[in-house]
């Protein structure tokens, strides 16, 4: 072994001595000849230098080359995290419009409900558990609360400053704009979870009001077969255009989207059509003090003695008893009618008519407008009549109509009307 390393230290400095031996350099000046001696351990020192200066030129020649693969690459990255920073900002653009619409529509149908719950005396059992109202109403709070305070998309928009203010580090600004993004997107999904719970309390309301509309309906249609009449030609009547009418258009909002939405209005919008038609049914029986002397229909005629059709209903009493408008409305005709004698026809409106005959006195004239329980005149025999007797008549959209009917249900009709003006 200390062969070989002598054998090594000889060869290498055979090597450097050939490589570096004992130079001179001369040089002439003013005629005189001069000679710098360049030692071997000089030039070594040189070679030295020389080596460490070609290195750094070459490393640094390099770092320069690759550096524009290096900078596109950077490019390429941030790029590529600019695009998922817009994705993620997109879906929440998306997440937090559909926040937004689905809020105004929950605030929509709860003041629609409030407004059927306010005019219900059942209202705490139609809306159901008072614990979970309380919660879906502080829920509701919030969520108006939170429509106030935050602006989600200004929010989204900040972090993209420092992704577009330095090149350097750009992978940390775009990873913290990801993370606050996607911080944004839960927190509108829980939003959004919130009102999907308040929606699904709102339909259970709505199923239970419907519900209570439907059992409303059903009552009043016993009602309107008892008078004799067909419930859509009632709707029908009351939905035809007055003259008169107009104005400017309003559009009401959008209707709800769900099902048990759908069916409510539709029953509410039935409801209220009938309730508007019922305040023109005539709901008073015209006379206090009275018997029924000729019902509505066929019977012998009292002066000729053969068939006839009789037009209303015959209330026998005593001279002078008074007579009452059975329902508000305005007086068309007021004098002597053939047959009739002194004679009070009154306009409920809604298709509903109601003629008063035989009086022998009138206390209303042409044009009046009357209420329900107004004196209109006095019972007499005037006109075809074979003794003291009001003849009442009750039309339906230009037809008569059985008035025994009207007797029989009066107080009911008039329940029924009065619990429409309260409601309303």
């Amino acid at each position: 072994m200390r062969i070989h390393r002598a054998q090594f230290r000889e060869s290498t400095r055979a090597l450097f001595r050939r490589l570096f031996p004992e130079r001179q350099i001369f040089f002439r000046t003013e005629g005189e000849v001069h000679f710098r001696r360049l030692s071997p351990r000089f030039q070594i020192t040189v070679a030295g230098i020389a080596g460490v200066i070609l290195l750094w030129v070459l490393a640094t020649s390099i770092y320069y080359l690759t550096g524009d693969v290096r900078l596109a690459a950077k490019e390429q990255e941030l790029h590529y995290m600019s695009g998922e920073l817009d994705a993620l900002l997109g879906e929440l653009t998306r997440l937090q419009d559909d926040a937004l619409a689905r809020a105004e529509q929950i605030e929509q149908r709860q003041r629609f409900l409030d407004s059927l719950l306010a005019n219900m005396p059942e209202a705490s059992a139609v809306a159901g558990d008072d614990t979970a109202l309380e919660g879906t109403k502080a829920e509701q709070d919030g969520i108006s609360r939170e429509r106030e305070q935050q602006s989600f998309l200004h929010r989204a928009g900040a972090v993209r400053t420092p992704l577009l203010a330095s090149w350097l580090g750009a992978n940390r600004a775009v990873a913290g704009g990801v993370v606050a993004t996607d911080g944004l997107v839960g927190e509108t999904d829980a939003l959004l979870g919130r009102l999907a719970r308040i929606a699904a309390h709102q339909d259970a309301q709505a199923r239970a009001l419907a519900a209570r509309e439907e059992q409303r309906l059903r009552a009043a249609r016993r009602l309107v077969a008892r008078l004799g009449l067909d419930f859509k030609a009632l709707l029908a009547a009351e939905a035809e255009t007055p003259g008169g009418a107009g104005g400017p258009l309003l559009p009401v909002p959008e209707e709800p989207g769900t099902a048990a939405f759908r069916t409510l209005l539709d029953l509410v919008g039935t409801r209220r059509q009938f309730d508007a038609a019922v305040l023109s049914i005539p709901s008073r029986i015209p006379a206090d003090n009275y018997y029924v002397s000729s019902r509505f229909g066929q019977r012998r005629d009292p002066f000729r003695k053969t068939w006839a059709m009789h037009s209303g209903v015959d209330m026998a009493g005593w001279p002078g008893e008074p007579i009452y408008a059975a329902g508000d409305g305005l007086v068309i005709k007021a004098g002597r009618a053939p047959a009739y004698g002194l004679m009070v026809e009154i306009d409920h409106g809604n298709g509903f008519r109601t003629r008063y005959g035989h009086m022998r006195k009138l206390k209303t004239k042409a044009g009046q407008r009357v209420t329900r329980g107004t004196i209109i005149g006095e019972m007499g025999t005037s006109g075809r009549s074979t003794s003291t007797h009001l003849h009442w008549e009750v039309w339906f959209r230009g037809k008569l109509v059985d008035p025994m009917r009207y007797l029989e249900a009066s107080k009911d009709v008039f329940a029924l009307q009065d619990r429409v003006r309260t409601d309303g």
